[in-house]
């Protein structure tokens, strides 16, 4: 998917959303969270966008998506296009700063591999978000493999795609209370 695509899936998904809790809830405010969030990174990546920095703004979009789908798999919010797929084997675009582009991926799978290693379950094995929290955990894992197979391929961009929304998916979960921070809790949005 490329920037611009990456951004108008964004866009459409955010017009629209609704929170599913009722005002007042303690689940109305989670979901306002996720919300925050993706347009927080919608605002970001728009901000890298006009100064030109293309690979900043294409981490933020992809990191709102994973936000947005965090949220959506919770049930917290709603999205007029449910059931995003995320295609980062498509965003292989080139970039004339071709070192500062790996530079950048090789950080942010860095940060996704400690990230990984920062966080437990922190719902019991038998309370009902366990199953939640091991979701967003292998939802993490499988965009941090995909990312790795895109960075062998020096598919670049879909690589720093993957890993960005990887994360995403890890810092909602530490947000809504699925994990438990071990270490380098400074990694995380809490």
């Amino acid at each position: 998917m490329s920037q611009a695509d990456c951004r108008d899936a964004l866009l459409m998904r955010m017009n629209g959303i609704r929170i599913a809790a009722v005002e007042g809830a303690y689940l109305f405010s989670s979901g306002g969270v996720f919300r925050e969030m993706a347009d927080a990174y919608l605002t970001d990546g728009d901000r890298f966008q006009s100064l030109g920095d293309l690979m900043n703004a294409y981490a933020s979009y992809w990191y709102a998506l994973g936000w947005l789908d965090a949220g959506t798999a919770l049930g917290l919010i709603f999205t007029p296009l449910p059931g995003f797929s995320p295609d980062f084997s498509c965003g292989t675009r080139s970039d004339p700063d071709i070192i500062r582009v790996q530079e950048k991926t090789t950080r942010y799978r860095s940060l996704l591999a400690r990230a990984l290693e920062s966080l437990d379950n922190a719902p019991e094995k038998d309370a009902s978000l366990f199953a939640a929290a091991d979701h967003f955990r292998e939802t993490a894992i499988s965009a941090y493999e995909r990312g790795i197979s895109l960075d062998e391929e020096d598919a670049l961009a879909g690589a720093l795609a993957a890993y960005s929304y990887g994360f995403a998916w890890l810092d909602a979960g530490v947000r809504f209370g699925l994990f438990r921070i071990l270490r380098n809790r400074e990694l995380f949005t809490i």
